[in-house]
Formats: structure tokens, sequence, C-alpha cells
């Protein structure tokens, strides 16, 4: 990752660059284009002042070079020899003949070009132009633009660009080091090799605690949603469990008492005794699965939703229990007034095992209350009550505070 950052850096600084160096390019070619049209229009007056007066050649070069400055101006025969030159020092007849721009005034009446002198520092534009069969104008104009470029332009840029990189290693490494190793804790978090509560996000770059406050987010989701898979599973495994251990005891029972009928030599009270224990394991088996299917529908869409008096359903489940009550002398009492949107028949089931457990767990000659106001449902009973470590856990399914306990106890 630091690679790539120090990579996309020194690109970004070469193109900037590379950028600057365009810019000035086009700013000296514009400065060219300008030059060589006045050097033209230079040009075209010195033909015509040089047609109107050809006496005085001198005299004419030095008045075209003082219209131009430092521009020299130079008047020759199509064989080399000079007539007139402004230039101080003498210059070489055949070898300005010989120069591109002079053949092509010979062959097509003008001509223009650059010339280098003493290499590239001292660059200039030249242009010539055919005044008749004897007489030829050479114009030469000193180019102060691409020295400039030479001496100072470049120079100035690759000091720029020296600046540049001392002030990215002043500054912006330390932040480029600092957001490398922001990421690596956002690799690390999501790798799950650093805990959350161990990170700050107020420590990282806004960009990144976004990301980092996501990320623990959607972690934590994550844990819980584990932790309600693992929680799950724990409940089909007791469920099983619970299952098993509530079909396999009355199937035992009912097995041993039948075995022994089959055997025979038995008196007429005790067949009647054992037929009763198996109708009575038979009972509960059949408890275990209605519970089962119970808890299927539960978990099923209700699709039959209607206004339900839960006073009257509990009237209802007082007097189914009334048997089981009157065996331990418990008073079950129904007070209050409620109704609610569900299924009768659910209801029905919630308020019977209710009411069932508070009389099987309950104490002799003790009480059951179920009360109804606004909003809520109370089943009160003075038994044996619950464990306090047990509560926070009643709600889940499967879940048994007891496991030791059967369901005929």
């Amino acid at each position: 990752m630091r690679r790539l950052l120090r990579r996309s850096y020194w690109l970004g600084n070469s193109i900037t660059m590379l950028f600057v160096v365009a810019f000035v390019a086009f700013l000296v070619q514009t400065d060219l284009r300008n030059d060589r049209n006045s050097l033209n229009a230079i040009l075209s007056t010195a033909s015509a002042w040089t047609t109107e007066a050809s006496s005085n050649l001198q005299q004419l070069a030095d008045k075209i070079a003082d219209s131009a400055p430092p521009m020299r101006v130079t008047f020759l025969m199509p064989n080399g020899i000079i007539l007139a030159d402004s230039g101080l020092d003498d210059q070489d007849g055949k070898a300005l003949l010989a120069r591109p721009e002079v053949q092509d005034a010979l062959t097509q009446g003008a001509g223009e070009g650059i010339k280098w002198d003493a290499g590239l520092l001292h660059p200039s534009l030249t242009a010539a132009a055919k005044l008749n069969d004897r007489l030829l104008l050479h114009l030469n104009m000193p180019i102060n633009e691409i020295r400039h470029l030479l001496v100072y332009y470049i120079p100035g840029m690759v000091l720029l660009f020296g600046l540049l990189n001392l002030i990215s290693r002043l500054m912006l490494y330390p932040a480029t080091n600092k957001l490398v190793a922001q990421l690596t804790q956002v690799q690390h978090l999501l790798e799950g090799t650093v805990a959350r509560a161990a990170i700050n996000p107020d420590d990282y770059f806004p960009e990144i605690r976004q990301v980092m406050v996501t990320i623990g987010f959607l972690s934590d989701r994550l844990r819980r949603d584990l932790e309600q898979v693992q929680q799950s599973r724990d409940m089909q495994r007791d469920f099983v469990d619970n299952t098993s251990h509530e079909l396999k005891s009355p199937l035992t029972s009912i097995v041993g008492f039948a075995e022994m009928l089959a055997e025979g030599d038995l008196s007429d009270s005790k067949q009647q005794e054992y037929l009763g224990y198996i109708i009575r394991e038979s009972t509960r088996m059949i408890a275990v699965i209605n519970d089962i299917l119970m808890l299927e529908h539960a978990e099923a869409p209700a699709d039959d939703l209607e206004q339900v008096d839960m006073h009257h359903v509990a009237q209802e489940v007082r007097s189914s229990l009334q048997p089981q009550a009157a065996e331990k002398d418990i008073t079950v009492s129904v007070t209050g007034e409620l109704t609610v949107t569900a299924v009768e028949q659910d209801m029905w089931e919630l308020i019977r095992n209710l009411v069932s457990n508070a009389i099987r767990y309950g104490s002799q000659g003790g009480w059951v209350r179920v009360t109804f106001s606004p909003g809520r449902m109370t089943v009160a009973d003075n038994g044996i009550g619950i464990e306090e470590e047990h509560l926070p856990r009643v709600f889940e399914k499967f879940y048994r505070a007891d496991k030791s306990r059967s369901r005929n106890e």
C-alpha cells in the first residue's frame, strides 16, 4: 500500500511537471509566432522602403534595424557580395548566401528560418526577400524567449520540482505513513485480530473514521447473529434431549406394563392397575406430541386473528383445571377484564400452561390468581417459584429451569 501511494505521488509530480513544461512551450511557441509575424511585416515594409529609396543602402539598412532593435539588416547580391550591413562585425556573404531562407528567396521570392548562433543560447529568427534580380534583403532578429527558457525557466522548474519533493518528504510522507497504518488497522479489524474496543475512531482520518464505525457496527451485528445461531442450536439440542426423555419415559413404562400383562397370572385388580398406568403414560405422550404441534403452530403466521375476551378464556381454563386444583386444595381466581387481538386457541393454551404449572408446582392449600388490567395479564401463585438465576431465560424456547423434573410431577 505504501509503495502504491508513493508511486501515485511520483506519477502526480511527473504529470504536473510535464504540464508545466508543455505550458511554457506553448507560451514560447506563441511568442515565436508573434515574432515571426512581426519579422514578416518588417520585411514587407523594408522591401517597400528599398523600392522607394535604393540610392543609399547602408543608410536604409541602419534605418530598418533601428525600427526593431537588435535586428540586423543585410543587403547582398545573388552572388554573395554584401552591399550594406547594419551589424558591427563583418559577415561572410558566401555563408549568408547558403542560408535556407536566402535560397528560398532566390527561388521563391521570400523565405524564413531559425538560426542558432553560439550554440543553443543565442537563437534568432531569419527572413529574406528578393527585391530584384540584383538585390536581396536579409533580416536577423534574436529570440530572447528561447534563451530565457533555457537559462531561466528550465532551471527554475527543476528547482521547483526539488522543493516539491522536499515538502513531500517533510509533510506528505508522515501523512501517507499514518494513512497506511490506519488502513492496516482496518484490515486487522476485518480479520478479527484486533478488538473493536481497542480502536478509537477519533484517532483516524474522517473518511476512514466512518468506515471504522460501519465495520464495528457490522462486526457487532455479526457477533450477535452468531450468538443467536449458537443459542438456537443449544435450544434445539435441549429440545431434542427433553423431547426424547419425555417420550422415552412413558414408552418404557407402557412396554413394561404391557409385558407384565402379557405374562398373565395377574389378578383383576393388578390388571386394572397396570392398564391405568398404560393409559396415563399414553396420555402423557399425547400431551408431549400436542405441545410440539402447538409450538409449530405458534411459529406459523396467524391467519385467523380475532377479538378475544381474556377473562372468559381464563374462566374456561379455570373450569378445566378444577380437578387438579381440588386434589391439592388450591384456589384459582380470575379478576379484571382484557380484550386482545389474537387466536383464541393460542390464548387458551397460554393461560392453561401458566395456570397448570402454577397448580403442579404449587403448595398444598395454596392459591393461583389470574389478574387482567389494560394491556397486562398477571398469573401469580404462592408455590415454589423460579430461582433468580433462571429468570432471564424463562422466555427461551425449550428451556427448563430444572431438567430433572418430569411432566407429571
